[in-house]
């Protein structure tokens, strides 16, 4: 990952650990791991909506935070980012998914905490019935629900 201003690393984290919210982590669109390591100690709401993808392994560690976690800039979701997600205690926020694959939504519906999907608007029956549980995310969408086949 190529470094920019946009890139939260750990030296932005250290630099403003008095204050974090000096930072306007929104406003990050990449996140260096040990950034986030040192973010999760933090058991707060960590707004980071401006990343726009989320890999495997991003997920997995983002998945030990106990607060509330708002990745709503990410467009899409691997079902292994999703099972490793599903395991965080907290609130996870990914209203930027306007899809989610079977096997995303069956992990996700394991979720324990608040679980907002807002951006849904499709879903198809098996996706529907595994999320179910987690009513919050209907309240701002109009989900259509699909059938598997269609595109």
């Amino acid at each position: 990952m190529s470094k920019s201003s946009r890139t939260l690393t750990l030296e932005k984290v250290l630099a403003a650990e008095k204050n974090i919210h000096e930072l306007d982590l929104g406003s990050f669109d990449a996140i260096e791991l040990p950034a986030f390591e040192a973010l999760s100690q933090r058991k707060h709401y960590l707004n980071l909506s401006g990343l726009l993808s989320l890999s495997d392994e991003e997920a997995a560690a983002f998945a030990k935070h106990n607060g509330i976690l708002d990745l709503s800039g990410v467009k899409e979701i691997s079902d292994i980012a999703a099972s490793r997600l599903a395991t965080m205690k907290g609130g996870l926020w990914l209203n930027g998914l306007a899809r989610l694959s079977d096997k995303a939504a069956a992990a996700l519906s394991t979720h324990e905490g608040d679980l907002y999907l807002w951006g849904l608007t499709e879903l198809t029956p098996a996706a529907d019935k595994a999320l179910s549980k987690h009513n919050i995310f209907r309240v701002h969408s109009q989900i259509k629900i699909r059938e598997k086949d269609a595109k």
